[in-house]
């Protein structure tokens, strides 16, 4: 079975064909980072804009051979900017409408947290870490359609707090990548940055208090290359040891509730930070647990993570709907799901 995906739900113009062989037929993403820069962060006028000029290009690279082999067209629904999504949808339906085939609408969310099945086998239930920009959720993942949250943030992401952080700190957008190359070779020690929330035992994450205290000590030293360095290696390792915390607790939940659960996986755009990659890695091998994860290539915003989400979904319901009538919903949850 093959899928036709489109994601549009942010900065990320993206287009794949995926099979159910786990095989990424054709994928191309185009981010739209330069048209953001000067910005700060993602303008959503401009980016429902780039989606629509972008998706007309690369739509015309998939010939009309290719098209006539896909079974179906999935596309993000949400959530996301809006315009983005109305793109994105719009246009898979206009594809499925024509070609007569079925149209999934899938939640983005899950697809991040799906998408580490897509490279390996990996069995129900497990455990998985989003960390993105826009959210951070420790999920037990039961089936294709089941997602229990067991702990997500109570203010900002993992990856709002570096942009922001990074933003102060004269960087370019998006801070991120920034701050992991201004880190390499600076002392991780230099600095004791809060942890906010770590001495309870739940699952829910807080930034805001480590951002304001690493925003203070930014204003308080002289802005050198060296305070840079050691600044950024000592703020990534706290993400790192709160993020470590959290997925503990987490464990230890589960065992409470006597789940078991010997896999985990880590997904979203802060996942492919190296460092936090790497502690996260040794942190969860340590926990006698089995570490997944996507290409590093596919840890931000891509389609073909929509489309083998599509392709779970298609093992559990009838692709006889149309699904037309289904609207983008950009404020939907990572438990909710567009087709019940």
């Amino acid at each position: 079975m093959k899928v036709l995906a489109i994601e549009s739900s942010c900065d990320d113009t993206s287009i794949a064909i995926v099979d159910s062989f786990r095989k990424i037929r054709h994928i191309q993403t185009i981010n739209h980072q330069k048209f953001h820069k000067d910005f700060g962060g993602v303008v959503p006028e401009m980016a429902a804009r780039q989606h629509l000029d972008i998706m007309d290009m690369i739509l015309k690279k998939i010939s009309s051979r290719q098209l006539k082999t896909v079974d179906c067209i999935a596309a993000t629904y949400g959530p996301g900017l809006i315009g983005g999504l109305i793109v994105g949808s719009s246009i898979a339906k206009g594809i499925a409408i024509a070609l007569n085939k079925p149209l999934i609408p899938i939640n983005h969310l899950q697809a991040h947290l799906l998408s580490p099945r897509m490279i390996a086998k990996i069995n129900f239930p497990y455990l998985c870490l989003l960390v993105s920009g826009g959210n951070t959720a420790i999920v037990l993942i039961e089936t294709e359609k089941k997602f229990k949250i067991l702990g997500s943030t109570i203010d900002d992401s993992a990856g709002e707090c570096f942009d922001k952080v990074a933003k102060f700190m004269g960087l370019s957008y998006p801070g991120g990548p920034a701050l992991e190359k201004l880190a390499i070779g600076g002392d991780a020690n230099a600095f004791i940055l809060p942890k906010p929330l770590t001495k309870t035992k739940n699952c829910n994450f807080s930034f805001s208090g480590l951002k304001t205290s690493a925003i203070k000590i930014i204003g308080s030293h002289e802005n050198t290359k060296v305070f840079q360095k050691d600044f950024a290696a000592s703020f990534q390792k706290s993400i790192s040891n709160i993020l470590e915390i959290k997925i503990s607790n987490a464990i230890d939940l589960l065992d409470k509730r006597n789940i078991k659960v010997k896999d985990f996986s880590i997904c979203g755009g802060v996942a492919a930070n190296k460092i936090i990659n790497k502690d996260l890695k040794a942190f969860v091998n340590k926990k006698k647990m089995n570490f997944y994860q996507v290409p590093l290539s596919l840890f931000t915003d891509n389609a073909a993570m929509i489309g083998w989400n599509a392709l779970e979904l298609a093992k559990t319901m009838s692709l006889k709907k149309n699904n037309y009538s289904i609207r983008p919903t950009p404020n939907i949850l990572i438990n909710e799901s567009f087709i019940k």
